[in-house]
């Protein structure tokens, strides 16, 4: 998922060289939508979507898709692709605060450890890194606030897969009983990937084409180039189908703050792609930052840390 987010900073940079931003998001979410709609009415045994599973998927679409992308691409075409995936990699910082809040999530001391590594070498990124400059107050200040919409999004999604939150224990168990915490009675949870990503992308969509036609009748509509339909093509088929499927299936097996740590992979990724592929500047500061993030997720990760998981019915 890191993988495919990172280079979607390279992607969009090409793709906006042929599409105004607002048409470009709406573009991606409708092909990503109707394909993933298509896959998911074909599988046997999907389940049943109820008209509050529907307005559930229609809120978390606006959230996830259409405030996020509204403002990370415009934000991302004011500033460099290294400084808004940097920025967006403050994700586990809001993350983690708000599941503490509304998913009564339990966070070890080596995962708030792990977070607060993690993030000091995001500053270092920023601080020591010397390649943000083309960026903008305005464009970044953009980026963050899609940083958190992103969080508020992992933790919407995570309700939807495992419901509302029990009263659970410090070992990870219902506080009752000692079994496995578990939704309480009624709290309804999707289990299908699959079902989310399709009909957040579908609703993302639906919410962002009435924004892409003010945008057209304000400014046009540019002649997209080869190299901005390859650009669209990347963030159609990697980042609105296969990384939303990966990441949407991750939350369905562990918590939302561990999940999000991940995130914080995005911007190495990211930096690299935008040295390689458009040449914006890397330096050794960055290098060494980049090193103390990949540390940080791995403190936040690793055995003995983790909380409970939650399976998912989908393979």
């Amino acid at each position: 998922m890191p993988l495919f987010f990172g280079l979607s900073f390279v992607g969009t940079k090409v793709a906006l060289r042929g599409f105004h931003p607002l048409l470009l998001a709406t573009t991606r979410f409708t092909v990503a939508g109707l394909v993933l709609y298509a896959i998911w009415r074909l599988r046997r045994g999907g389940e049943r979507l109820t008209v509050a599973d529907y307005k559930r998927l229609a809120l978390l679409g606006f959230v996830s898709l259409t405030i996020y992308f509204c403002f990370e691409t415009i934000g991302i075409s004011r500033t460099t692709a290294s400084a808004a995936s940097i920025l967006i990699a403050t994700i586990p910082i809001f993350v983690s605060v708000l599941g503490a809040l509304f998913l009564k999530e339990r966070n070890s001391t080596g995962q708030w450890a792990g977070v607060l590594v993690s993030f000091a070498g995001v500053v270092g990124l920023v601080v020591l890194g010397g390649g943000v400059a083309g960026g903008s107050l305005f464009g970044n200040l953009l980026v963050l606030g899609a940083a958190f919409c992103a969080s508020v999004y992992e933790i919407m999604a995570r309700r939807l897969f495992v419901g509302a939150p029990a009263a659970v224990s410090p070992s990870g168990t219902d506080s009752t009983d000692g079994a496995p915490a578990v939704p309480p009675p009624g709290a309804a949870a999707l289990r299908s990937a699959l079902a989310i990503t399709a009909f957040q992308n579908l609703f993302g969509a639906l919410f962002m084409a009435p924004l892409a036609v003010i945008e057209a009748a304000l400014f046009g509509v540019k002649r997209p180039t080869a190299a901005a339909g390859l650009g669209l093509g990347y963030l159609i088929v990697f980042c609105s189908v296969l990384a939303y499927l990966l990441l949407n299936f991750g939350l369905s097996h562990v918590q939302a703050s561990k999940a999000s740590t991940f995130t914080n992979l995005t911007p190495i990724v990211a930096v690299a792609g935008a040295f390689l592929l458009l040449h914006e500047r890397f330096t050794l500061w960055q290098g060494v930052a980049a090193g103390v993030v990949v540390a940080g997720v791995w403190l936040a990760n690793r055995r003995g840390v983790a909380e409970l998981t939650v399976p998912a019915t989908e393979g």
